[in-house]
């Protein structure tokens, strides 16, 4: 079996390599005529722009592909009629129809499937991105401001629709869906080539476009700068190297599942009776089954909570043995859930997109800058001398002289890009950790989860996918600014070796920040061996007199000291807020008003959230219940098969009556076993008023809810004839509850 699923994926590899070639072949095909066109136009020094394809206004509105926005739509409609309702208004809904689920984000169902598709959808993400900041740029809104904000949340909607079917049709796993999801993503694919080659490019300027700047065209700096070869075609071509693998992937992977489905129900005939009654199964059941496996995951969780951390087993996957321990720790009891691989995968595509563009389209503008910026500071640094500013500025005297701008550049998105790197990762292991420590109760890094806050955390959970890009964008965008500002410093402190203006600066701030951190150096030092006991490994005063004395003429200098710590304090919490900015689960704001901050409690609400669901001992738990249960049934299928009609009639009625006895039996000795489940049974709770029902069963407000706990537990034990009340203490209370 493991044989013949190596040998598919091999097969799958190669041809999404295949599809992935020929679709660049087919671009480059499009593409080429249109930079021939624009490279005839800047040599005959002609407005530089294209006129699109008459298809493109079929295809697209505002730059979003809408063609395929009926063809999702009906294809979610057949996918309604088809979804069977389980639980919310059941009777009241026709046939009991509902929509089918794109993802199921808590569970690790197609999770490798699902991380593709929302990393096709950073595309559509950078796109809105982009509109952002050239609607920000441009002079010019006809729209206004509202709408403006309802033609994204239409653009949003259409990339909704757009990837719903894909989803829906692998998650509903049935022959019809995965038919309907192939041919739409052959549609898909199709229409995209065409969009993006014709209507929709990354570095040539349509009419439309040249329009809406204001007849004014970026193109002529790009060409002078990279030459109008070929080279800016093979960067464009080379940017949508990922996209169209993520395409071919979907539009071959969505085949394959189709003919393995058909594959098992021809194969339906020469099945088992218990391999059929695993075909009737959902996939939730199926899934809730294979948690009590020896090898899954949350098994494993569950055998290492009785063994010591040197006596785990290691991993056998070949990344755990590759990966260092101190990079990144590979676990085999451990693993993310849908939803984090398909944020990362739309942030790690997004991060691709957002630096090629930001190299591409700057690096050709940053020569005219550089001249501007310089002019600029001269201009200032004269009028602030002699407040002449018609007199010519000398670039040998000048405050500050700029340096070259392309290197700095390339520097800073670097930088830029290895810190954002190392924070996503950092952010990767902290998930885990902080939900291990969830799974085990310790509240020491995510407050402890609190009754009157599970509004928020839902809300939280909602929405951290979303913030998760969000700051991921915003904190490129700082790191951005603030790495262009230090390597321009470093930059021009190499090329001219004096700048003035940097020296005044550190002429003002070095000698306080030297007295700040002499007299913290004095206090640590004289705290070790004059004012602690056995050189500080006590903590306790020597030097009671000295230390009285020091601390009364301290108290002045400290305040002085005190103001310009103040200042580094709030330096400091800008500049490591700024470096944590894309990680949600770090708070600038510190641990009383943590909660404040929208990240950090979005984080906080998915951990909950995910601790809930996914608790490897809960999974656990529940799946060896019902596997149980499904043995059971199978076996009495299977005795009943065996059974003539009569028989079986007479079987299925001592049966029932047996099964009936069997459980009241067993809930009575349940009950003696654990005398203080009585308290929590349905009619035992419908005894208790609203405030007695919230303290017996707030499962987060214990040190709260004890004393009014223990008092209903001894207001109601004589009429239970639970005598174990009066013989245990609070702390016992709380451990037979669990």
């Amino acid at each position: 079996m493991k044989r013949s699923a190596g040998v598919t994926s091999c097969i799958i590899a190669v041809l999404i390599v295949l599809v992935a070639g020929g679709t660049l072949v087919a671009k480059w095909s499009l593409l080429q005529p249109i930079h021939t066109e624009l490279v005839n136009r800047y040599n005959n020094d002609s407005p530089l722009y294209y006129e699109s394809n008459s298809i493109c206004k079929k295809i697209q509105m505002q730059r979003f592909n809408i063609l395929t926005f009926p063809v999702a739509c009906f294809i979610i409609l057949i996918f309604i009629l088809i979804t069977k309702r389980t639980s919310l208004l059941r009777k009241q809904c026709p046939r009991g129809i509902a929509p089918p689920m794109p993802v199921d984000f808590l569970s690790r169902i197609d999770r490798k499937f699902a991380a593709v598709i929302f990393a096709m959808c950073a595309d559509e993400l950078f796109t809105i991105v982009k509109s952002i900041f050239e609607s920000a740029s441009s002079n010019s809104n006809d729209s206004g401001v509202i709408i403006s904000y309802l033609e994204r949340i239409f653009q949003v909607l259409i990339i909704g629709f757009r990837y719903y079917p894909l989803l829906a049709a692998v998650y509903l796993d049935s022959i019809v869906s995965l038919v309907c999801g192939t041919l739409y993503s052959w549609l898909d694919y199709s229409i995209t080539i065409v969009n993006q080659g014709l209507c929709n490019t990354d570095f040539y300027v349509t009419l439309d476009q040249y329009i809406r700047a204001g007849n004014e065209s970026s193109l002529a700096a790009r060409f002078d700068y990279y030459g109008t070869g070929s080279t800016l075609l093979a960067i464009q071509l080379c940017t949508d190297i990922p996209r169209y693998l993520c395409l071919a992937y979907v539009s071959i992977k969505l085949p394959f599942l189709l003919i393995d489905k058909i594959r098992q129900r021809l194969k339906r005939s020469s099945m088992s009776d218990k391999e059929r009654m695993m075909m009737k199964l959902t996939r939730e059941e199926r899934i809730l089954l294979r948690i009590s496996d020896p090898g899954s995951p949350d098994m494993l969780y569950v055998r290492n909570l009785f063994r010591q951390t040197d006596q785990r087993p290691r991993s056998h996957h070949l990344i755990a043995r590759l990966l260092p321990k101190f990079i990144y720790e590979w676990r085999d009891d451990f693993t993310f859930s849908t939803r984090i691989l398909c944020i990362y995968s739309s942030i790690i595509l997004l991060l691709f997109f957002i630096t090629v563009q930001a190299c591409v389209i700057i690096l050709p503008k940053l020569n005219s800058f550089q001249k501007s910026l310089q002019s600029t500071i001269d201009l200032f640094s004269t009028s602030s001398e002699d407040g002449n500013d018609d007199q010519p500025v000398d670039p040998a005297t000048t405050q500050f002289p700029v340096p070259s701008l392309q290197r700095v550049y390339i520097l800073a998105v670097v930088t830029t890009v290895l810190l954002i790197t190392i924070q996503l990762l950092t952010l990767l292991a902290n998930i885990r950790r902080n939900l291990f420590q969830a799974f085990r109760g310790d509240d020491s890094e995510i407050p402890r989860r609190q009754r009157s806050r599970y509004i928020s955390y839902s809300a939280g959970n909602i929405h951290f996918g979303g913030y998760c890009i969000g700051y991921l964008i915003w904190g490129f965008i700082l790191l951005a600014f603030f790495a262009i500002i230090l390597w321009t410093c470093v930059e021009a402190f190499i090329n001219f070796s004096s700048v003035r203006l940097i020296e005044t600066l550190l002429k003002s701030i070095i000698p306080s920040l030297l007295f700040i951190y002499f007299k913290q150096y004095l206090n640590k030092l004289l705290a070790r061996y004059v004012f602690l006991q056995h050189g500080g490994q006590v903590l306790a005063i020597n030097n009671r007199r000295i230390l009285m004395i020091f601390i009364y003429f301290s108290l002045f200098l400290d305040a002085f000291l005190g103001f310009i710590s103040s200042i580094t304090r709030l330096l400091l919490s800008v500049f490591y807020g700024i470096i944590y900015m894309c990680r949600l689960d770090y708070s600038p704001l510190g641990r009383k008003l943590e909660l404040m901050d929208g990240g950090f409690s979005a984080y906080c609400g998915y951990i909950h959230t995910e601790c809930c669901h996914r608790h490897p001992v809960m999974l656990i738990f529940a799946s060896h219940l019902f596997t149980q249960f499904k043995m059971n049934q199978y076996k009495q299928i299977e005795h009943l098969g065996q059974l003539s009609d009569p028989d079986r009639l007479m079987y299925a009625q001592r049966q029932k009556k047996s099964l009936r006895a069997i459980r009241k039996w067993n809930l009575g000795v349940f009950l003696i076993r654990n005398p203080m489940i009585a308290f929590f049974r349905k009619a035992y709770l419908k005894q208790l008023d609203v405030d007695d029902l919230h303290a017996l069963t707030d499962l987060d407000g214990d040190a709260n809810n004890r004393n009014q706990r223990l008092a209903i537990y001894h207001r109601r034990g004589s009429v239970a004839g639970l005598s174990v009340i009066e013989e245990t203490n609070a702390e016992l209370h709380k451990q037979q509850r669990f």
